[in-house]
């Protein structure tokens, strides 16, 4: 009698990663350094132009250079050299104190008249701020009157894609904060399906103008939904009075404090001017999912 075979062990399918591609071309308008890394802003057009002059067509976008390099390169940067940059998007996460946000506002000394007792509370407040990064892979300089604007293929690109984790409506836009597992995201405690790792995802949001992609196409996105989003960045200034950034601290404390606050009135006079930057939809793919109908299901 044959002796049976031993039983194959089974294959971990390989893992998956989600687009997240950008590319982008503009003047440099600021460059500066935390953490070893290197920060620039770039002014990008909003009408395909490499070298953009008018304030009003262009979007502003935060470059962030790993260690200050470039493909493990030293970075030669300054304000004024037009680039084109390829890379991809990634939230990141910061504290404003209450401090900036006066300053910013123009009355820096607002908190002057606060109650002894009081002002450790004030000191330790914090606003958290969220916004988009673009982690640049590739940097090619081009000449600052445009005449390379040939190779600049990419003026104001991305492809992203993602699970939606959360949808929501200001005015009569819709935006959609998009999870994405990309093979930059970095690896967790634990494992996840298959025995392949855990990650902790990016965030992009996408704004829909009035629900639909700039073509004009309604989506009809849900909660997680996995999709393919293909647009352009975007910003978008608003402002922020101090009453509202205490109330959204959602700190019980805060709002004593508030209460206690001689001037308490000026908090909805005093506003900062606050941004963020997103993906505008030009395209979108919803993939097909087993919990959703199609139209032809009863």
């Amino acid at each position: 009698m044959s002796k049976p075979s031993p039983a194959r062990p089974l294959r971990r399918p390989d893992e998956q990663f989600d687009m997240n591609a950008a590319s982008a071309a503009g003047t440099i308008q600021k460059i500066w350094g935390r953490g070893g890394d290197v920060f620039a802003r770039l002014r990008v057009s909003l009408r395909g132009q490499v070298v953009e002059t008018e304030d009003a067509q262009s979007c502003y976008v935060t470059l962030r250079f790993p260690g200050g390099t470039v493909q493990g390169q030293d970075l030669s940067l300054q304000a004024g050299d037009v680039v084109q940059v390829a890379g991809y998007l990634t939230h990141t996460e910061f504290e404003e104190t209450l401090r900036k946000f006066l300053e910013a506002a123009g009355e820096p000394g607002f908190l002057d008249g606060l109650p002894p007792d009081d002002r450790p509370g004030w000191q330790a407040i914090a606003f958290k701020r969220v916004n988009t990064m673009f982690n640049v892979e590739e940097l090619t300089l081009l000449e600052a009157d445009g005449r390379l604007a040939g190779q600049a293929t990419g003026i104001n690109r991305v492809v992203v894609e993602g699970i939606v984790a959360r949808a929501w409506t200001h005015s009569e836009d819709r935006y959609l904060r998009l999870a994405v597992y990309d093979r930059h995201t970095p690896v967790t405690q634990g494992r996840g399906n298959y025995g392949r790792p855990r990650r902790k995802p990016h965030y992009v949001t996408i704004l829909l103008p009035a629900g639909k992609t700039t073509g004009g196409r309604e989506v009809a996105a849900r909660l997680k939904d996995r999709l393919r989003v293909t647009g352009a960045l975007r910003d978008r200034g608003y402002r922020q009075t101090l009453h509202e950034a205490l109330l959204r601290t959602g700190s019980s404390a805060v709002v004593e404090l508030m209460q206690r606050l001689p001037n308490a009135e000026r908090m909805q006079e005093i506003a900062a001017q606050q941004e963020t930057t997103h993906l505008e939809a030009a395209a979108v793919i919803v993939y097909a999912s087993a919990k959703r109908k199609t139209p032809n299901e009863d």
